[in-house]
């Protein structure tokens, strides 16, 4: 009976053991999973993170073409910022002298790593005074700033001819 009693300490070691070694190998399975579930989220979220500063830029590029448009040329002029502060928006009453009548959005190419983007837009627009109808190709700018996590025009206002 002593020897029946021994052999089975020692089957249910070595049973032990199996399932020790088992359990470990599923626990080294699940930690790799673990981490690379961990990094595709890293890498998920760096990607929706620069989807959604897209998604600001966008927002503000028709913001500031619609701002022209309605004449909410306060609300234009607050989204341009220089990134030299030295440098001073220019005088925008001559705005009042002429009408958007349609812009477009030809392409904006950003570079959201490095926080920039050009923008090419075509105004279409009235001179008030003549009833000229003309059009324009304007080179907008854009800027990332970190510490406000928005999007500043770097340009100035549009070069409207208003005679």
């Amino acid at each position: 009976m002593l020897e029946f009693a021994k052999k089975n300490e020692l089957i249910g070691v070595t049973r032990l053991k199996i399932g020790l070694n088992m359990n470990l190998s599923a626990v080294m399975k699940n930690k790799k999973n673990w981490l690379l579930m961990a990094f595709i989220m890293l890498v998920g979220c760096a990607h929706l993170k620069d989807q959604k500063k897209y998604e600001h830029l966008e927002a503000k590029q028709k913001t500031f073409m619609k701002a022209l448009r309605w004449k909410s040329y306060e609300t234009a002029a607050s989204m341009i910022r220089f990134k030299n502060p030295s440098r001073r928006l220019g005088d925008i009453n001559y705005l009042d002298k002429v009408t958007v009548t349609s812009y477009e959005l030809i392409t904006s190419v950003p570079d959201i790593e490095k926080g920039e983007a050009i923008a090419y837009v075509i105004f279409e627009y009235t001179q008030n005074e003549t009833g000229r109808f003309l059009t324009l190709k304007y080179t907008q700018n854009w800027w990332f700033d970190k510490e406000s996590r928005q999007w500043f025009l770097a340009s100035d206002m549009p070069d409207f001819k208003t005679e």
